[in-house]
């Protein structure tokens, strides 16, 4: 094609694929996923898949998708809904963030057994009650 020819552009319409699998069993409505990355010890030991999932209710899942089954939880460990669940290092450390203001570290010691290793509280300022003078 060169410059100034008119492209034709087709255009089809196909259905969403149906899902393999619902994940269910969790106590609020899921804010945030993060996958636990291959390098994470425990993983290459398992040759599994890890999904470790944070709820509206302050909750932290984490999922076998190969078993597809809970296979840890943490309830209410946050006070209000899991904003964000980052993986960070080499994978065997998460952190996860409340609506409340506290991120806390955790350490993977296996799957199923999670050591709290940190917390800061984060104070967030809003400048909607800012009053501009007149002009």
């Amino acid at each position: 094609m060169s410059f100034g020819e008119i492209a034709t552009v087709k255009i089809i319409e196909m259905e969403p694929p149906d899902p393999d699998y619902i994940l269910r069993g969790f106590d609020g409505p899921v804010v945030s996923l993060a996958f636990l990355p291959n390098s994470w010890e425990a993983r290459r030991r398992e040759n599994e898949a890890y999904l470790v999932a944070g709820t509206q209710t302050g909750s932290l899942f984490v999922w076998n998708l190969k078993t597809r089954r809970v296979v840890h939880c943490m309830t209410s460990i946050h006070a209000s809904v899991v904003l964000s669940v980052t993986i960070i290092g080499s994978g065997d450390e998460v952190l996860s963030q409340g609506r409340e203001g506290v991120v806390i570290r955790w350490k993977l010691l296996a799957v199923d057994n999670w050591l709290r290793i940190g917390w800061i509280c984060c104070r967030f300022y809003y400048l909607f009650n800012v009053k501009l003078g007149s002009v």
